[in-house]
């Protein structure tokens, strides 16, 4: 099966292929690579290659494309700092559309797509097509770009951070600055039993992907139990937990924070959410 819902647009006059390894991604929809190419007109295409074969309508499977159009990690989403997502998922009655978004604030906002943008697909890929103007890119300028296939196994591509293209070959990246936004943090309410052992699930966002995490738990104000992970990667588009063996004698309503800073020493607000011991 392959469909196409644009015409092809004009020869590459400069293109990228980006690898992402095979196997990584358990029983979900597996990356193994991200194109990007750019053709005379200031057209650019994003094919994203799956391992196997796939109906994408029958699997109802999604997959986007975000770009960080500053290549500034620290602006933008939470999602590695990108500012334009297209994104190809399946709407209220299970049939798969591409959708584009732009970021506002930590998150990104569904709009309308402009003129002459497109999508197709076939056995083992999925593209998008879009003007370089249509992104908010000008003509010469790079950017970082992700791509992720959405769901219980989620697999992104690269696998932490960001790939980065540049419209003018060997053009390097911008220098960073200083990194001075803090991570955005999510409490999930949890559940588990007494003497067996709970999963406190949290959602850690940082531009950088970088994050060590505090986990406290507390039964009213009394501190039973502190867990720490240390500064290590993170993938925003991945949900964290950390794992609690409760004491057998513990059981009721309790409640868990959960702190977040970045390698810059940034630290989140304190997020907080019950957890319910049977």
């Amino acid at each position: 099966m392959a469909a196409l819902f644009l015409v092809g647009l004009a020869g590459a006059s400069g293109s990228a292929s980006f690898n992402d390894p095979v196997g990584d991604a358990g029983s979900g929809l597996d990356i193994t690579g991200l194109d990007v190419s750019k053709d005379d007109r200031g057209g650019l295409t994003f094919r994203v290659t799956v391992a196997g074969n796939h109906d994408w309508d029958l699997d109802q499977a999604e997959a986007l494309v975000a770009l960080d159009t500053d290549q500034n990690p620290d602006t933008g989403s939470a999602f590695y700092g990108t500012e334009v997502e297209i994104a190809f998922e399946a709407d209220q009655f299970g049939r798969t559309e591409a959708v584009l978004l732009r970021s506002k604030g930590w998150d990104f906002r569904r709009v309308s797509p402009p003129d002459g943008w497109g999508w197709g697909f076939g056995n083992n890929f999925l593209e998008f097509f879009a003007s370089d103007s249509d992104l908010g890119l000008s003509p010469n300028a790079g950017f970082n770009v992700v791509a992720a296939a959405v769901g219980p196994h989620t697999d992104t591509a690269p696998d932490l951070r960001t790939f980065n293209y540049q419209q003018v070959p060997e053009t390097p990246p911008p220098n960073l600055g200083a990194d001075t936004r803090a991570p955005h943090l999510l409490a999930y309410p949890s559940s588990g039993l007494h003497g067996k052992v709970a999963r406190l699930g949290y959602w850690v966002l940082d531009g950088r992907g970088t994050i060590a995490t505090t986990v406290r738990i507390y039964r009213r104000t009394r501190l039973l139990k502190t867990i720490r992970r240390p500064l290590a990667d993170s993938n925003p588009f991945l949900l964290s937990h950390v794992n609690w063996r409760v004491p057998r004698n513990v059981h009721g309503r309790l409640r868990f924070s959960v702190r977040s800073a970045d390698a810059a020493g940034n630290q989140s607000k304190q997020a907080w959410a019950p957890l319910v011991i049977h």
